[in-house]
């Protein structure tokens, strides 16, 4: 897998460009990218709300989602666990799973 870091310009790839892939699809909107409507979260949608237990368990859910979204392209990541936690600016979210047999930890801010 290859990738651009957006903070640095330079070419990425391995376990570092999926990470870029992970957090470029935590912060996409469904539908807002033309000709690829299916790449996204919909967790973008719950921005804004009061940050509870029960909003980080839906966020958990549709981050797990957008992992599963073939469209998305991180479908080769088996995600084992997903945690959502209260940040200064929205939530902080962990991913533990396995990629090309290797256990990998993805994080993002949403």
């Amino acid at each position: 897998m290859i990738g651009i870091d957006p903070q640095t310009g330079r070419t990425v790839n391995g376990a570092a460009a999926l990470q870029c892939r992970f957090e470029r699809v935590l912060t996409t909107s469904m539908t807002s990218r033309v000709k690829r409507r299916a790449v996204g979260n919909r967790a973008i949608e719950r921005l804004g709300r009061i940050q509870s237990p029960t909003e980080a368990m839906i966020l958990q859910n549709l981050t797990l989602e957008a992992l599963a979204n073939p469209a998305n392209g991180l479908t080769a990541f088996n995600a084992k666990s997903c945690r959502a936690e209260p940040g200064k600016n929205g939530f902080i979210v962990r991913v533990s799973g396995d990629w090309n047999g290797k256990p990998l930890e993805l994080k993002g801010r949403v």
